[in-house]
């Protein structure tokens, strides 16, 4: 008895060791693990798939031969209603994901069912700071490592998450949201450190750009590096600094900070121990403004590497001195490993927002080469012997008073934005999802402007599409091919072995190309608009393609028109698709929406016209243009509010009755502008009705 008793015993301490060790396993993503085992495409380890963040799968069950068998595996909605702009991170058949409020999700990668989730309740700052409202509804993705999934917020923290049940293990402070900081992207990881920037320098407030990097497994911050001078001479010690300080003049550092966030994507190099990120511009827009004496301003809209043990400078390439265009340099950056000129070369590949490729060496920050991928007006190009752009009169919208508005190739979202960019490096092709729109820019006084995105059809008395996918050779300086998009703002890419490229776009449509050609192999309507990319992995030597689906990223509530349709306005779901996949595709109908009972629309035209001014000035960022929020999303469509919105209308706008839903007090408006934007809003809800009433 007592021996059988000994055996449970041991038996019970065996089972609880190896759930405990089982447990501890989940997550495990290191250097030597990456750098081994990115090959196999059996993970997707890190944001960018691997070290050298190239949006790539090794994996070639599914290829351009029999993607057009595939079927859908799994489906999964997650309860996001403003859609997902996060990679998915898949180790070990777990997917860590995020979305809206950086609510963090891990679901079992062979079926779908959620293992557990986390919610850092950022909420509960809105009713004390209601402007993180718009950036709260935003995150793009987290990141996992040595046991740890790692999230940040939009209330400026970075949370330490158990990969196994997702407790919270620590939580550090990494910005001020008083001095208009705020974190939308998600954390990148290497060598045992967390990297971490953070968004705000068109916040208006005194802010200034850094990067920093904690301990994983401890949350102790090992460095910080300043993208931007202060504008205390005595605080600018290093030599990066002192040399950036030489680059500004006039007030702009004391007013404004100096800007220059690094608010997405990074990319970490183990085998220099570099770490690669772009940086955004500064206030005020105009650089006239903002320097009035000369001056670069580094290191604003630049390319920075830095020693990622310490925070060391080592070397930038600014892409745009003397920005007045807003074109940040901070999207995704990949390694490549290219011959040019007969010389192999250690490179780094960007397209950051001004509608140029350029090729850097990745040791010295040597311009290499630097080549339009979109229709560009600003810069004629790039001089490669002084690495500076050479301006185009058509581009300074500041010199043109005497014209209502100005057209500006790209607008000021960027050629190429957050949406993640691919490499083959079978083909050597880059392919970027590219945003070919302009600005038309009005009411620039006093260094800040207006900026309105529209969408041309036609230009110069040719078809045009707004938006695109190209293959580009980035050796040879040409795009391979195209893929036109009716609509901008479409989704990340996912390249593959299997000769393919993955793309979803803003109608609600996922479609795969042939990797070498661009000749489409395979679609489906997915239902909702799609802006995340797409990510490979394997399981039980089943190849599985999975897709976030549902417009994300903010352009949701900026644009919510753009694709807003029963194809595109469906639910955020995760989509997971095999050759062998037979589930039966969940619907993609949404039910119709009817109008409420409302007063009556009395006011005048001119009312209506102020009221629209006033809306676009204060309210269209967050409630749409025209008035005409994401439907299905977490911020209001205005124009089906109640009779009892209607009549509490001040209380909310002025007196800030709705703070705790992340609604601000506009103070600075009187009852009669706030009354006036009732009424533009009423007329759209009238305008709404009559069209229904119509049909």
């Amino acid at each position: 008895m007592l021996n059988r008793l000994l055996v449970r015993i041991l038996m019970t301490a065996v089972s609880v060791f190896t759930l405990v060790s089982s447990a501890a396993a989940e997550g495990e993503v290191t250097n030597k693990r990456v750098l081994e085992e990115s090959a196999t495409g059996e993970n997707w380890f890190l944001k960018g798939g691997n070290f050298r963040g190239e949006h790539f799968s090794p994996l070639s069950q599914i290829n351009d031969e029999n993607v057009a068998d595939l079927g859908l595996a799994w489906a999964l909605d997650l309860p996001i209603p403003d859609g997902i702009s996060a990679t998915p991170i898949v180790v070990d058949g777990v997917i860590y994901l995020s979305g809206a409020f950086s609510i963090v999700y891990a679901i079992d990668a062979a079926d779908g069912r959620v293992n557990w989730s986390f919610d850092p309740d950022v909420r509960q700052a809105f009713a004390d700071d209601p402007g993180l409202s718009w950036t709260a509804r935003v995150n793009r993705g987290v990141a996992v490592w040595d046991g740890m999934v790692l999230v940040t917020t939009a209330d400026c923290r970075l949370i330490g998450l158990d990969a196994a049940t997702g407790g919270e293990r620590w939580s550090q402070q990494t910005c001020d949201t008083q001095l208009g900081y705020a974190i939308t992207d998600s954390p990148y990881v290497g060598g045992g450190k967390v990297f971490v920037g953070n968004a705000g320098s068109e916040s208006g407030d005194k802010n200034r750009g850094y990067v920093s990097a904690y301990d994983v497994q401890s949350g102790e911050m090992l460095w910080r590096f300043y993208t931007v001078p202060s504008d205390k001479p005595e605080e600018n010690t290093s030599p990066a600094m002192k040399m950036a300080a030489a680059t500004w003049s006039g007030d702009a550092l004391e007013k404004f900070g100096g800007g220059g966030s690094n608010w997405n994507e990074m990319t970490y190099d183990p085998e220099s121990n570099l770490l690669f990120f772009g940086t955004a511009g500064a206030l005020p827009y105009v650089y006239q403004y903002r320097s009035p004496d000369g001056g670069d301003n580094l290191f604003t809209s630049s390319i920075l590497a830095v020693n990622a043990e310490s925070g060391e400078y080592v070397w930038h390439y600014q892409t745009v001195p003397e920005d007045s265009w807003e074109y940040n340099a901070t999207m995704n950056i990949i390694l490549a490993d290219l011959r040019i000129d007969d010389e192999d070369r250690k490179t780094l590949l960007v397209a950051p927002k001004n509608g140029f490729q350029y090729v850097l060496d990745r040791l010295t920050g040597e311009l290499l080469s630097a080549e339009k991928y979109a229709k560009v007006n600003w810069a004629t190009h790039i001089n490669l012997e002084t690495g500076r752009p050479v301006y185009d009169v058509q581009g300074e919208f500041w010199n043109r008073a005497d014209e209502h508005t100005v057209a500006i190739w790209p607008n000021m979202w960027g050629a190429h934005s957050w949406q993640p960019m691919a490499w083959h490096p079978g083909h050597e092709l880059l392919y970027i999802p590219v945003l070919d729109v302009p600005s038309v820019v009005s009411d620039y006084d006093d260094g800040d402007y207006k900026d309105t995105l529209e969408l041309f059809t036609e230009v110069d008395g040719e078809s045009f599409s707004p938006g695109k996918l190209i293959a580009f050779d980035p050796v040879q300086h040409v795009t391979r091919w195209t893929v036109e998009h009716p609509l901008p703002f479409n989704g990340g890419v996912l390249a593959t072995a299997g000769n393919l490229v993955f793309q979803g776009n803003a109608q609600g449509r996922i479609a795969a190309f042939a990797a070498g050609t661009g000749e489409e192999k395979w679609s489906l309507a997915t239902g909702s608009g799609i802006t995340a990319a797409p990510v490979s992995y394997a399981i039980d030597d089943t190849q599985y393609i999975l897709i976030p689906i549902g417009s994300g990223g903010g352009i949701q509530f900026v644009y919510p028109q753009l694709g807003a349709t029963n194809e595109s306005q469906g639910p955020t779901r995760l989509l997971a698709f095999s050759l062998d996949g037979g589930s039966e595709f969940p619907s993609i109908e949404r039910a119709a929406r009817t109008l409420p009972e409302q007063p009556e629309l009395v006011a005048s035209a001119e009312v209506v016209a102020n009221g629209k001014h006033l809306y676009a000035s204060s309210c269209g960022g967050c409630h749409g243009k025209d008035a005409s929020a994401r439907f299905g999303g977490s911020v209001p469509d205005l124009r089906y509010s109640s009779a009892d919105t209607h009549a509490a209308w001040h209380g909310i706008v002025i007196g800030g009755a709705r703070r705790a839903n992340g609604m601000p007090a506009f103070s600075q408006l009187d009852a009669e502008q706030s009354e006036a934007i009732r009424n533009y809003v009423l007329s759209q809800s009238a305008a709404l009705r009559s069209s229904a009433d119509s049909r």
